[in-house]
C-alpha cells in the first residue's frame, strides 16, 4: 500500500495512507511525495488527490437563508437540570410544508389556507351530496389534516400549543391576531 507525506512547506507529516490523506485539510497548493516520486509535487498535480479539488461545495448561505439556533435555558433550581432547544430553519415561502405541523406561519398563509378548505368542502359536499361519488368523501381527511397542520403553526407564531385551535370560534380569531416578534420556543419569525 502506498504511503503518503504531506507539508506546507515547513513542517513533513506522515506517514498516511491516501483515505487519511484525503481526510487531512490539505489545499491545491500542499506539498506531497510518496515512493517512486523525484521530489514533491503539489496535491492538484497528484492524480489519485486530484477528485477531491475538482468538487466544488455549494456556497455557505447567508444567515438570512440558513440560522442555526441552540439555545440552553437552565430550569429552577428545584430540578437543577438544563434543556437543551437545537433546531435549524431555513426561510421558506408559503405552503412549503402545508401538512406538517412544526414550525410558524404568517396570518396570510393562515387566511388563504382557510379559504383553500372553505373552497374545497363546498366542492366535496356537492359531489357528496349528488350520490354518484361518496369515494370522495375520503377528501375530507387531507383536508382537515392541512387545516388542523397550519392551525398549529399560526398558533405556535402567537406562541401558543396548537391545541388552542380547538377553542370554538378560535380559527376565526387566527385570521386577524398578530404574531409574536422574534423568535420563539416553535421557532423563527416568519415575517423574517
Amino acid at each position: 500500500m502506498k504511503k503518503y507525506f504531506y507539508s506546507n512547506g515547513q513542517d513533513k507529516e506522515g506517514p498516511v495512507t491516501l483515505e487519511e490523506l484525503k481526510q487531512k485539510d490539505i489545499t491545491p497548493k500542499t506539498l506531497i511525495w510518496y515512493e517512486g516520486l523525484d521530489d514533491w509535487k503539489e496535491a492538484e498535480s497528484v492524480d489519485e488527490l486530484r477528485e477531491i479539488f475538482e468538487l466544488s461545495p455549494p456556497p455557505i448561505d447567508t444567515i438570512n437563508d440558513t440560522i442555526n439556533i441552540v439555545e440552553s435555558n437552565d430550569l429552577s433550581s428545584e430540578n437543577n437540570s438544563a434543556t437543551t432547544n437545537s433546531y435549524s430553519a431555513k426561510k421558506q415561502g408559503m405552503f412549503s410544508s402545508p401538512f406538517s405541523f412544526d414550525g410558524r406561519i404568517r396570518r396570510t398563509e393562515y387566511g388563504i389556507s382557510f379559504i383553500i378548505c372553505v373552497v374545497v368542502a363546498v366542492f366535496v359536499n356537492a359531489l357528496v351530496k349528488t350520490g354518484e361519488f361518496p369515494i370522495v368523501g375520503l377528501a375530507y381527511i387531507p383536508m382537515y389534516w392541512f387545516l388542523f397542520a397550519q392551525g398549529a403553526k399560526r398558533e405556535h407564531d402567537l406562541g401558543y400549543s396548537g391545541w388552542w385551535q380547538l377553542i370554538p370560534f378560535r380559527p376565526l380569531w387566527l385570521i386577524f391576531l398578530k404574531g409574536e416578534h422574534g423568535e420563539n420556543k416553535y421557532g423563527l419569525n416568519p415575517k423574517g
